[in-house]
């Protein structure tokens, strides 16, 4: 007894340990916290900050973020996440939205997390607050501090100024395209036909 009582009270130097299961165990979980996926890692609380991506189909091709200043063609739905509030997101059910990255015209998490995405490839992107509509009401629809899940289709990619003109002429809409050049046209010649014609000039 009195052996052992003077070992507890002997300094750590000369104190014989040995290596538990209980430290082997919990080693073995913070390996695995370490290497959890980020995507099934999101949290739904004030506390996530970054966006994360999950694809479900890989496409081919050009991809998003290879230049500055892309534009781009994606097809997007989005719902709530863990969320008490029962809104009707349909008005985010968009079939094509054409934006030039970098300009502000897209949320920004959902910018950020069609970057690396190839032509045809499809991807589920879920956003925090902080990079979606923050702390505030959204027309009505996102309540504040929501976080939203993104399924985004990446239809196409202007490569040239050619690409460009066909990809925003087709956003514009062929029919209004012919429209509103029939009305150029006419009010170009307007003031030729107020005066009498051609003829008169």
């Amino acid at each position: 007894l009195l052996a052992t009582g003077a070992g507890a009270f002997a300094p750590a130097s000369s104190v014989q340990r040995y290596p538990t299961k209980m430290q082997s165990s919990l080693e073995v979980v913070e390996d695995d916290t370490a290497d959890a996926d980020p995507y099934d890692a999101y949290d739904t609380s004030f506390k996530q900050k970054k966006v994360a991506t999950r694809d479900i189909k890989k496409g081919s091709g050009y991809t998003v973020g290879e230049s500055e200043g892309q534009l781009l063609k994606i097809k997007y739905s989005a719902k709530l996440m863990d969320s008490k509030y029962t809104a009707d997101l349909k008005a985010f059910n968009v079939e094509g939205m054409v934006f030039k990255t970098g300009e502000q015209r897209c949320l920004p998490g959902l910018e950020e997390g069609i970057k690396g995405m190839q032509l045809g490839g499809v991807r589920k992107i879920r956003v925090p607050p902080n990079k979606g509509y923050g702390d505030q009401w959204y027309r009505g629809i996102v309540p504040p501090s929501s976080h939203l899940e993104f399924e985004a289709e990446l239809i196409d990619i202007a490569q040239n100024p050619v690409e460009e003109f066909k990809l925003k002429l087709e956003d514009f809409g062929y029919d209004r395209a012919a429209g509103a050049t029939l009305c150029l046209a006419y009010l170009a010649v307007s003031p030729f036909i107020g005066n009498g014609g051609f003829a008169n000039n």
